[in-house]
């Protein structure tokens, strides 16, 4: 098989995987699978129908991947994804179907998995680049910044069996992220550790992107938005979509999913936090609520044009820059949200300054006081977060009720 063009690291072709209930029959596949990959040919004992108990796991999938491109694979549970990212990785065997990669591969796939809880960090550090084909040369020339990076300190030489589980999560992903691979796939692990150190893995994961492709599965419908450009949906095995993330997302939870999304009030503590900055990414960040003559003020009257000014400068080349500012009220109810997203496209000057001003016409929330946070990211990845000073709607002299007061009138025949 040949491969598109110079640039495509991995081609699927026509790969489908059969499970089945019996014992036997499972074991009947397993030696026409190993038959067709030791001897490089087809060796059908059992014809092309499925016998009965089998299932089509995953069902006649292609697709190609480009150096630098992110594909995303989304569906319901035991829709297959898993089953194949496991085939592209090369931890299971297709049934059917070839799958060409080009370069080196890493797997993000239940990091912890493989660590010998008795060896030291230290240890299963050469162990798990061993694993992904690296010499122990070049595991120690990486060691620093692998420890460095995983923030164990002086908790490398322990045995892995005292770190608690984010500690070896931490550990794996620096592992991982230091073999620099040419195809990293990925399974739901982008939330690593907590916010300050998913960020950190994030950046990390821009980095690579330089250089590398992308196949991530995940239940984060915003995750695989803005991180992937393409995206694949399955439905019982069976590829029904294939194309714009954006699109995908649409097709999923329109045709496939059957609950919609609901989402619980926040908490008074998230309005607070967490806050988070990247200097190396953003600086200089100036936010402040405006009048409609662009004067700072911390009040405005209900109903009166409002405006809120940013201005901050990018030190990275990003992918997908997005400005959010979600608004809460002072019970902790989530007012409402502003974004950029999909809607403006953040141009940056020679210098990398972006200034922008939000202009809310008639300012609607009723009387009281509102807390927001401005986020500036990447993607998925937050280069900066942190909380707006609050701004103080006064009354604007007639009766008000509810969260919002909507512009309406009255008419009678």
């Amino acid at each position: 098989m040949f491969l598109a063009d110079d640039d495509t690291i991995l081609q699927v072709e026509h790969v489908s995987k059969i499970y089945s209930r019996s014992r036997q029959t499972t074991q009947r596949r397993l030696t026409r699978t190993l038959s067709r990959a030791v001897f490089g040919r087809r060796f059908d004992p059992m014809g092309g129908d499925l016998r009965q108990g089998e299932f089509y796991a995953v069902n006649d999938v292609n697709f190609s991947l480009k150096r630098g491109e992110a594909l995303g694979i989304i569906g319901l549970n035991g829709s297959g994804k898993t089953t194949l990212l496991r085939m592209l990785a090369g931890q299971l065997l297709p049934d059917d179907g070839t799958i060409t990669v080009v370069g080196r591969t890493a797997s993000m796939i239940d990091l912890t998995a493989g660590f010998q809880v008795t060896a030291s960090g230290r240890e299963n550090i050469f162990l798990r680049g061993a694993a992904l084909g690296r010499s122990r040369e070049q595991m120690q020339a990486d060691f620093d910044a692998i420890v460095d990076f995983a923030e164990l300190g002086d908790a490398i030489g322990a045995p892995v069996a005292t770190y608690s589980s984010g500690m070896m999560m931490r550990l794996a992903f620096s592992i991982v992220a230091a073999v620099a691979p040419d195809l990293l796939f990925i399974d739901e692990v982008l939330a690593v550790g907590d916010f300050r150190f998913r960020q950190k893995c994030l950046a990390r994961v821009r980095d690579l992107r330089q250089h590398s492709a992308f196949v991530m599965v995940t239940h984060s419908m915003t995750d695989v938005i803005r991180f992937c450009e393409r995206t694949l949906v399955l439905n019982k095995g069976v590829p029904v979509f294939l194309g714009p993330s954006a699109e995908a997302v649409e097709f999923f939870e329109t045709k496939i999913e059957q609950q919609p999304i609901r989402v619980a009030p926040l908490s008074l503590s998230n309005v607070t936090g967490p806050v988070f900055n990247n200097p190396e990414a953003i600086s200089d960040v100036s936010v402040h609520w405006a009048d409609a003559q662009g004067q700072p003020t911390p009040h405005t009257v209900h109903g009166e044009p409002q405006e809120l000014h940013i201005a901050f400068r990018c030190h990275i080349n990003p992918r997908n820059l997005i400005i959010g500012i979600p608004v809460w009220r002072e019970d902790g109810t989530m007012a409402t949200g502003f974004s950029t997203d999909t809607r403006h496209t953040i141009a940056r000057d020679s210098q990398g300054f972006v200034r922008l001003k939000l202009h809310v016409p008639a300012f609607a929330f009723n009387p009281g006081t509102y807390s927001a946070m401005l986020s500036i990211v990447d993607g998925a990845e937050f280069l900066w977060r942190n909380s707006i000073a609050p701004l103080s709607v006064k009354p604007a002299g007639r009766p008000t009720w509810g969260m919002v007061s909507l512009d309406y009138r009255w008419l009678q025949d």
